[in-house]
């Protein structure tokens, strides 16, 4: 057979849905957010090769099989291994990066350990192996045709056992010393003073010889040097007649100062080795400290007007008398602001006198000492920042592991470079003869897999970047980049929307990278909605027609050419650009804000206005700066983030209530909340059926009605309505709760009705069947209503947030901030078009607009040209990625930007805007 064939698929909203992909090709599963497109690529396509991998596994993992749900299908076949890549960026921790994620990072101390070089800092001289050979070649070399005498130090003894160690000495042979000068001295001639001091100074003789070049001469100095090393502890010294000497040390060292140096290996360049670590950040590369900005967030009020924040909580009492205390005993003033205090008495208010005031930072060292309860940790992270590791300012690296180079450049300087430059830098690199050999075929293994990173977008990133930092679309093309290092072929790939934080000059590159994953004998699904990718798809399944109950059905399915002459298909009419919207009205802003002087990461220091009260959107390329700018330093700066990006300074923060920050995940990660807890309706709701005759009758209270106390919820699931079976190697099994057959309660809170309903049937609702049934009941309307406003009517009051997709999530959150005064308050939106259809980029512009016409500001980061059309005020920043950005190319309207030449931004909007003409 030549297709995967999926029949009868009903995995959460698809309703029974049928379709076959070709094998070998690069199939598009579009449709509107919410349609079942992650549900029948990843909850039915991806499991079920999940599950028959784990069938596979031994006979313990077997065990568990028979309750590992099947995806509810009727049947799927002809279905290759499956991998699977998402969006979302699931690291958390702080040691992984860039380079240890693609394994780029695994292959460099692979080839620094073989191939690197190590410098002594203290003398910039090279460090020269120890072993015998390489030690005996080397003096061979440089004292060819003389008399050398080669010596071992003597071995320190303690006082009175100097005649002992001479008589030993004697009787192993060893009767001859040489003096400072190089003079041959007779053991037996010495009295106890003149033996001890040339135990000091002197060398015990091993052999005298002629530095020849022969093979006799050669072997006998290597015998000599074994001897010595082995008499010396690994030192050894050799005289020339004329006086001169030369010391030489077992294992890696440096001649000139005698410094020892670990021998490379992989795990000295590993920060999360011990071995290779910095010892005082731990491989963290950062060290936390205090950050004063927190603890005095207002510098206007006084030291006893609770100017220092953790001092002014009820925990912070004592701290506060005793700070009181201790300023009208060393005469600081309590009365004046903190910013017009004497830097001196500051500085005492922080340090402490030495005496009976610790200070605010022996405050926080008494927290510290105590850090094993919560309280504290919570505490300590409120009020801290991270600063460079002052040891090894970031490297996270020990000094010896630095002292290794290749090429010129130690491993952290590498990981410092973009992928674009390191590669460059790969190119160039020449390696001796025997090295070389030695490390070709890994020399070419890392070239490829840099070469393929560049290849999904990733040529701006650098190595040494925390994984965690990176946006679901970085995150998905490193995930990308590590597969297609891999040879694997006759498989099936999974991806969710990869073209995810990818500008449209970027988009051809990455067609080409998935086509040559298809080429490869793979098979390639990606649940997208960007045109030029599904127009470059050999194969396309649209579901619809709507969301939620509306859709899960399969409404086109075909070739490109079929997709647009279809009649009912929306990703056919927008393909076909029929879809376009009628020019838009521009607001006026009513203030703005002015960042100054932005200098984190790639930022050349940036100066720019953002207009308030406009639908503000920030684009470029990707890593052109956008999210540096707008998450790191605008928001980090408002909010003062321990982690802000630096900058000189924001102007016209006053403007400002609040920054709201809305990213694509949903708002909860726990399985118990869902549309009508977090809109707060589940609350009216509970009251209403507690206010019922039955309720009262049985004395329930609305508390009965909540899965998350204990009362009326079924107490062997604790309300969740699943068990958690822990699977030690695998992912925790979820299963049905046996007891109350998942619906979370008891019986007798079933039988409770109101208007024939139970509270089971009521969280079944969607959001508008619950507002016709609740309609008149004014709190339940208030709550419900925004969901329906923002498009969300279709979701089920009870379905858990961790299922809902990117675009639901950001609506979701839209809603909620409907529900609450949006006045002077920054709404920040990270590509808040990521897993939205054209269709649905319509319903989000009109949630915008709600938000701004109810005071609120607005500000973007976004690719999607369909936004950006609709914007007020666009900033272009770029024009290239990494090094090459990091400036304002264009700042204006959408037709401002398609008039400047430099931008890729504009080209892309008068390119979309020809293809409409």
């Amino acid at each position: 057979m030549d297709f995967i064939e999926i029949r009868g698929a009903r995995v959460h909203t698809l309703a029974g849905a049928s379709c076959r992909i070709p094998l070998g090709s690069l199939c598009a599963i579009t449709g509107v957010s919410g349609s079942g497109k992650s549900s029948l690529a990843f909850d039915t396509l991806y499991a079920e090769g999940q599950r028959r991998y784990v069938a596979s596994l031994s006979t313990y993992a077997r065990l568990f099989l028979e309750r590992l749900p099947r995806p509810e299908v009727d049947s799927i076949s002809h279905l290759p291994p499956a991998v699977a890549i998402e969006r979302r960026n699931r690291v958390t921790n702080a040691r992984s990066t860039v380079g240890s994620a693609t394994e780029i990072l695994d292959h460099l101390r692979l080839l620094y350990a073989h191939a690197g070089e190590t410098w002594c800092a203290a003398c910039a001289r090279r460090a020269q192996p120890g072993h015998v050979a390489a030690v005996a070649g080397r003096i061979g070399a440089r004292f060819e045709g003389g008399r050398i005498s080669v010596g071992a130090p003597l071995p320190d003894v303690a006082a009175g056992a100097a005649k002992a160690l001479r008589e030993s000495l004697v009787r192993e042979g060893y009767t001859r010393l040489l003096d400072a000068t190089g003079a041959v001295r007779d053991v037996s001639d010495l009295a106890a003073r003149e033996f001890e001091q040339l135990r000091r100074d002197g060398w015990l003789l091993v052999d005298r010889m002629s530095a020849a070049s022969d093979e006799a001469a050669r072997t006998r100095l290597a015998e000599a040097v074994a001897s010595a090393f082995e008499r010396g502890g690994g030192r050894l010294a050799v005289v020339t007649p004329e006086g001169v000497v030369a010391e030489y040390l077992a294992g890696l060292a440096c001649d000139g100062c005698g410094r020892r140096f670990p021998e490379p290996s992989a795990a000295l360049f590993a920060w999360s080795s011990p071995l290779g670590a910095c010892a005082t950040c731990q491989g963290f590369g950062r060290v936390p400290a205090l950050d004063r900005e927190r603890v005095v967030p207002d510098p206007r009020k006084t030291l006893a007007g609770g100017a220092i924040a953790p001092f002014a909580t009820p925990s912070g009492r004592r701290a506060q008398a005793k700070l009181l205390a201790f300023c009208a005993r060393a005469g600081v003033p309590a009365d004046v602001p903190v910013e017009k205090l004497a830097a001196r008495d500051l500085e005492r208010v922080f340090r402490g006198d030495g005496a009976r005031w610790k200070g605010v930072e022996g405050f926080f060292a008494r927290l510290e000492r105590k850090r094993y309860k919560v309280q504290n940790r919570v505490q300590i992270a409120r009020y801290r920042r991270f600063d460079p590791c002052p040891d090894c300012a970031g490297a996270r690296l020990r000094p010896e592991a630095l002292a290794v180079r290749l090429g010129g450049l130690d491993l952290a300087a590498l990981c410092r470079l973009t992928l674009g430059d390191l590669a460059a830098w790969l190119e160039k690199l020449e390696l001796p003869g025997a090295r070389s050999e030695r490390v070709e075929r890994l020399l070419a293994d890392v070239r490829a897999r840099v070469a393929t990173a560049i290849g999904v977008g990733l040529d701006y990133v650098t190595l040494d970047r925390a994984t965690r930092t990176l946006s679901g679309g970085e995150a998905q093309r490193i995930q990308l980049a590590a597969a297609l290092g891999g040879t694997l072929c006759a498989s099936l790939y999974v991806l969710d929307e990869p073209s995810a934080s990818l500008h449209a000059r970027d988009l051809a590159r990455l067609v080409a990278i998935l086509q040559r994953i298809r080429d490869q004998g793979n098979t390639v699904v990606v649940v997208e909605h960007a045109l030029p990718l599904i127009a470059a798809s050999d194969h396309v399944i649209e579901l619809g027609p709507g969301a939620g109950c509306h859709g899960g059905r399969v409404v086109a399915e075909g070739d490109v050419a079929m997709l647009r002459a279809h009649p009912d298909s929306p990703t056919g009419r927008a393909l076909a650009g029929a879809e376009d919207g009628a020019p838009r009205t521009r607001r006026k802003a009513r203030a703005k804000l002015r960042i100054v002087g932005a200098t984190a990461h790639n930022l050349r220091d940036v100066t720019v206005d953002v207009p308030l009260g406009q639908l503000v959107v920030v684009t470029g390329v990707s890593g052109a700066g956008k999210s540096t700018l707008v998450r790191s330093v605008l928001v980090g700066q408002l909010r003062r983030d321990p982690e802000r990006g630096a900058c000189a300074r924001i102007e016209g923060a006053e403007a400002l209530e609040e920054v709201v920050l809305v990213e694509a995940a949903p708002p909860a990660r726990s399985p118990r909340s869902n549309p009508a807890t977090v809109s707060k309706a589940f609350e009216p709701i509970r009251q209403r059926f507690a206010e019922t005759r039955e309720a009262r009758a049985r004395g329930a209270a609305p508390g009965w009605f909540s899965f998350n106390v204990p009362g009326g919820r079924c107490e062997i699931c604790e309300g969740a309505g699943e068990i958690v079976v822990d699977m030690h190697f695998l992912d925790d099994l979820r299963m049905p709760c046996e007891a109350c057959g998942g619906r979370r309660y008891r019986k007798e809170v079933l039988d409770i009705r109101l208007r024939g309903r139970s509270i089971v049937d009521v969280l079944g609702f969607s959001v508008d069947e619950a507002l016709a049934f609740f309609a008149g009941d004014a709190k339940v309307e208030a709550r419900l209503e925004p969901l329906a406003r923002v498009g969300l009517g279709y979701l089920s009051l009870g379905q858990p947030l961790s299922t809902l997709s990117g675009g639901e999530a950001q609506r979701l959150r839209i809603a909620q901030a409907l529900q609450e005064p949006a006045s002077r308050r920054l709404f920040v939106f990270d590509e808040p078009t990521a897993g939205l259809h054209p269709a649905d980029i319509r319903v989000l512009v009109r949630c915008l607009d709600a938000l701004l016409a109810a005071g609120a500001s607005v500000v973007a980061v976004e690719h999607d040209l369909d936004l950006i059309r609709c914007a007020d005020w666009v900033i272009d920043m770029g024009p290239e990625a990494g090094p090459g950005g990091g400036r304002v190319v264009a700042e204006g309207p959408p037709e401002a930007i398609a008039r400047a030449q430099a931008s890729h931004t504009g080209a892309a909007l008068r390119a979309l805007e020809q293809a409409l003409a």
